[in-house]
């Protein structure tokens, strides 16, 4: 039956006008060439071809399925090309995990800069906690995510990429008790970090435990607007929560705690041209961050 191969040599030798030339331009022998041709003609069903001598002459029936089988080739070529973009990068889908901090201070300029380097990726993106979006990860789900290393340093599956470390800062409402002297600890804590996190690395305000915990700054901001609640915020978001949500910074509010933002993606990926682009995005929106 028509396959590629022979799809070739139908097109080849109406083009070339001459099964000489088509063998030759497709490095194959005649005696190869002949048979072939012969083979794909019985299969068919009828001739594609009117002999005159050596010269080749398209029957009603090579006519008619000459357009086909061009289609067919150039649909093979397609395919080809589309599967070279795929393994460069240059199209398909990226599926990205975004941490909170990261979702709000760098995705938006780093997608900005991914975009506008003409990528034609689609991104998908996944806002979540960190510890959630690594599992996702090391089941293959996302392919590269930005959020707070954590423990994935120490994970021989994962492959970390750290970004510059920030501290963390406490903001609240205007008008907070804490503001008049009131002691911090007495107040309860709004954090993206988990409770486990805390536990381990505490703040030097706010309650024992966490009394929100949310993996959306906007939305924690927008409670600690609203209530007394003490929001422990990266230093780099701080201006944008205080313009948009008139929160002021509670003042001698020191933190140990870090923040390790990191790009990861598993130890086995493949190699992607569009996530080391992603990965350079990144890192140019954390050196202006």
């Amino acid at each position: 039956m028509l396959s590629l191969r022979t799809a070739r040599l139908f097109v080849a030798s109406a083009d070339a006008g001459t099964l000489t030339a088509a063998a030759k331009r497709l490095h194959v022998s005649q005696p190869a060439a002949t048979k072939s041709l012969a083979q794909l003609e019985a299969d068919l069903g009828g001739a594609l071809f009117e002999r005159a001598g050596r010269k080749l002459v398209l029957t009603r029936m090579g006519e008619a399925l000459l357009p086909r089988a061009r289609a067919l080739l150039q649909q093979a070529e397609d395919l080809k090309s589309e599967a070279e973009r795929w393994r460069s990068g240059e199209d398909g889908v990226l599926s990205v995990g975004a941490g909170p901090s990261v979702t709000y201070r760098l995705l938006p300029e780093a997608v900005a800069r991914f975009y506008r380097a003409g990528r034609t990726v689609q991104l998908t993106i996944r806002a979540g906690a960190a510890n959630a979006l690594l599992d996702q990860v090391r089941r293959g789900a996302l392919d590269l995510v930005a959020a707070d290393m954590g423990e994935a340093e120490h994970d021989p599956a994962l492959r970390v990429h750290a970004l510059p470390e920030e501290g963390v800062a406490a903001l609240v409402r205007p008008g907070h008790p804490a503001l008049a002297s009131a002691p911090p600890e007495r107040f309860p804590l709004a954090t993206a970090t988990p409770p486990d996190r805390l536990a381990r690395q505490p703040l030097p305000w706010g309650g024992e435990r966490p009394g929100l915990v949310c993996d959306d700054y906007t939305v924690l901001a927008l409670a600690c607007a609203a209530s007394d609640h003490i929001l422990a915020a990266p230093h780099s978001v701080m201006d944008r929560l205080m313009a948009e949500h008139g929160l002021v910074p509670l003042p001698d509010a020191p933190s140990g705690l870090r923040l390790r933002p990191a790009l990861i993606y598993r130890a086995n990926a493949p190699q992607s041209t569009a996530r080391d682009h992603l990965f350079d995005c990144f890192e140019a929106a954390a050196r202006r961050a």
